[in-house]
C-alpha cells in the first residue's frame, strides 16, 4: 500500500513538473516570438530584392513540383540569389528559374506563394503565441486550455494566414528588373549538418534599372522663331 502511494505521488510530482514546464515555456516563447516576429516581417519589407528573390525561389521550386511532381526541395532567398537543396542538377534548376522568372514577369503572381515556405511556421507561431497570452488572461491561471487553444489556432489558422504575409510581407512577385547571373553548387549554410548529405545550390541574381522608351507617337516638336531661342520644355524642345 505504501508503495502504491509513493508510485502515485511521484508519478503526480513528475506530471505537475512536466505541466509545469510546458506552461513556462509555452508562456516564455509566445513572449519571443511576439517580440521577434514583427522584427522578421520588417526586415523582409525593408529589403525588396530579398523578397524578389523570395518569390523568384518559390516560383522555382513551384516550376519543378509542375514537372516532377511533389518534392521535397527546400529553399532560401538571401539578398544576391537563392539556395535550393534538394536532390536535383543544376541544369534543371537553372532552366526552372528562368522559366520561373519569365512566368512571374508574365504576371503569374501565384508562382510566388508555396505551402512549405518557412512563413507558415512564423505564421503558426504567432497565431500560436497570441491565442495563448490571449486565453491566459482571459482565464487568470496557467492551466491546459491556452496551450489547448494555441495549438487548436495554430493548426487552423497558420496554414491560412501564411499565403497572405507571403503575398503582401515575405515575397514580391514583380521582378521585372530581376536577371539571373548563374548557378553554383555551394555549401548548405542555413540547412543544418544534413546539408553535408544534400546537394544545396545557388543561383545568383542581379537588378538592373529598367530602359525608358519613347513612346513611337510622341516626337519632339520643333517650333522656329524669329530670335533663333532654345526652350526646353520636359521631353519637348522648342528653338
Amino acid at each position: 500500500m505504501i508503495g502504491l502511494m509513493v508510485l502515485f505521488l511521484a508519478a503526480f510530482l513528475i506530471a505537475g513538473f512536466l505541466f509545469l514546464t510546458v506552461t513556462v515555456g509555452m508562456t516564455l516563447s509566445a513572449l519571443v516570438t511576439l517580440v521577434t516576429a514583427p522584427g522578421q516581417l520588417w526586415r523582409l519589407l525593408r529589403d525588396r530584392q530579398l523578397r524578389q528573390n523570395h518569390a523568384l525561389e518559390h516560383a522555382t521550386i513551384n516550376v519543378l513540383e509542375e514537372r516532377f511532381g511533389p518534392s521535397q526541395l527546400t529553399g532560401l532567398a538571401r539578398h544576391d540569389g537563392f539556395y535550393i537543396r534538394g536532390a536535383v542538377s543544376p541544369a534543371l534548376v537553372l532552366d526552372a528559374a528562368h522559366e520561373a522568372l519569365q512566368r512571374l514577369q508574365a504576371g503569374e503572381c501565384r508562382l510566388a506563394i508555396h505551402p512549405r515556405c518557412g512563413t507558415t511556421l512564423l505564421a503558426s507561431q504567432l497565431v500560436l503565441a497570441v491565442t495563448f497570452l490571449a486565453v491566459l488572461i482571459i482565464l487568470h491561471t496557467l492551466s491546459i486550455w491556452p496551450f489547448l487553444a494555441g495549438l487548436l489556432a495554430a493548426i487552423v489558422l497558420g496554414p491560412r494566414l501564411s499565403p497572405f504575409l507571403q503575398r503582401w510581407i515575405t515575397t514580391d512577385a514583380h521582378v521585372d528588373q530581376l536577371t539571373i547571373e548563374g548557378i553554383a553548387l555551394r555549401s548548405g549554410l542555413g540547412f543544418g549538418w544534413t546539408s553535408l548529405l544534400v546537394p544545396t545550390l545557388f543561383v545568383r541574381t542581379t537588378t538592373k534599372p529598367l530602359r525608358f522608351q519613347q513612346p513611337a507617337d510622341e516626337a519632339d516638336i520643333v517650333i522656329i522663331t524669329p530670335n533663333r531661342d532654345v526652350i526646353i520644355g520636359g521631353r519637348y524642345r522648342v528653338h
